[in-house]
């Protein structure tokens, strides 16, 4: 099916897309070009959502993608605490283009994280990191945690012979597995945005 002709301000989001997307190297979200433009980002899905329409650009569980792109939409939840604890904030910040590599029809989501508990893992402050929801996991593996109700990102391991979060950091201290404490979700990628 042939694609139907763009108007001048469709051509001009077309070529916003694939530039963002080039300088990027995954497609933006809608976020991205929002911001490009200087508008609200209920504009910007409007305008990609008739691109999309039209055939320029795929539409996948509104995430947007140029075609035969190989990326696979995920959502971004919260944020989760690589530190002390701290409740997960759902604060959805929309949608993470991630390699379809990386998703292999698994259910990931991504997170970002504050804090620098994890940094001897590569974990840094501001990161996002692709998580698959899990309840359990092998010591050694990066999850993220439920402690009294609080959200944060460890390693799984031992500490003084008994079960325990243990951070990437020694200015941190590990933190014991309690009875109330449960995985929610073991840690498979990290993205990072160099343009800090």
């Amino acid at each position: 099916m042939a694609a139907k002709p763009l108007t001048a301000r469709q051509r001009e989001f077309l070529e916003a897309f694939r530039h963002l997307a080039s300088a990027q190297g995954r497609p933006p979200s809608v976020r991205d070009v929002a911001g490009h433009f200087r508008i609200q980002v209920s504009a910007a899905w409007r305008h990609l959502k008739v691109l999309a329409g039209r055939g320029y650009l795929e539409s996948r569980n509104g995430f947007f993608a140029l075609p035969g792109s190989s990326a696979v939409s995920i959502p971004i939840l919260a944020r989760v605490q690589a530190g002390l604890p701290q409740e997960a904030l759902e604060a959805p910040e929309g949608w993470l283009a991630c390699p379809s590599t990386l998703a292999r029809g698994r259910n990931l989501f991504a997170l970002r994280v504050r804090g620098n508990s994890m940094n001897g893992a590569a974990i840094i402050d501001d990161d996002l990191i692709v998580c698959e929801p899990v309840k359990t996991a092998r010591d050694g593996e990066i999850i993220v945690a439920m402690l009294d109700g609080e959200a944060t990102v460890k390693r799984l391991g031992r500490h003084s012979g008994a079960p325990a979060l243990l951070p990437a950091n020694p200015a941190f201290k590990p933190l014991p597995l309690r009875g109330d404490a449960r995985i929610v979700a073991r840690v498979v990628g990290v993205i990072r945005n160099l343009k800090r």
